[in-house]
């Protein structure tokens, strides 16, 4: 008989799939302006996060015939996030560093060419100081932005985490007949 899983061992095998899920949201929306439809796809992959994650949550609360407490759910959801953050991390690090290096002043020239044409946006402050930080490149750089971005998903994910823990832990059907518990 197969010894269940603890919500950590869980957490890190499934945090591989995730974490390649988080990637496709990162490197969709990097690539966005080369390739419009790449924003539907982002904004998709999105909306669809806390779907994925309480998918992974109640799994684990009918893998354990519905006895997972509030508390355990919610810590896989937090641990699923960090360990998808952490895989989501170094492939959009690879994609910043090596792929698209620039691509904060290239966003940055976007910003002042849109504002710029704005008659009420064109002698702002916020343009004058986003053409001095690429003037003097001043832009962070992907290291940087790619520990802030690990950061806000795991706290975001801890948040979406405890919402989605109380929707997993709704009560198991029981099929007629059948000891076995009805999918997700």
């Amino acid at each position: 008989m197969e010894s269940k899983k603890s919500i950590y061992q869980r957490a890190a095998e499934w945090g591989l799939p995730f974490g390649l899920y988080l990637a496709c949201m990162a490197v969709s929306s990097i690539f966005a302006d080369w390739f419009a439809p790449l924003a539907v796809i982002f904004f998709v992959l999105l909306l669809g996060t806390p779907l994925v994650a309480y998918y992974f949550q109640r799994r684990k609360f009918i893998e354990d015939d519905g006895f997972t407490e509030y508390a355990a759910l919610w810590m896989l959801g937090i641990m699923l996030f960090i360990f998808g953050a952490i895989l989501c991390s170094f492939i959009t690090f690879l994609v910043l560093q090596y792929v698209r290096p620039d691509f904060m002043y290239e966003q940055g020239q976007l910003l002042i060419e849109a504002y710029s044409k704005m008659p009420e946006m064109a002698d702002s402050e916020m343009l004058r100081v986003v053409k001095r930080a690429i003037d003097e490149r001043l832009m962070p750089p992907p290291i940087e932005m790619v520990f802030n971005a690990f950061w806000f998903v795991s706290f975001g994910g801890s948040i979406v985490s405890a919402i989605t823990a109380l929707l997993a832990q709704r009560p198991l059907r029981r099929r007629p007949g059948n000891n076995s518990n009805q999918s997700l």
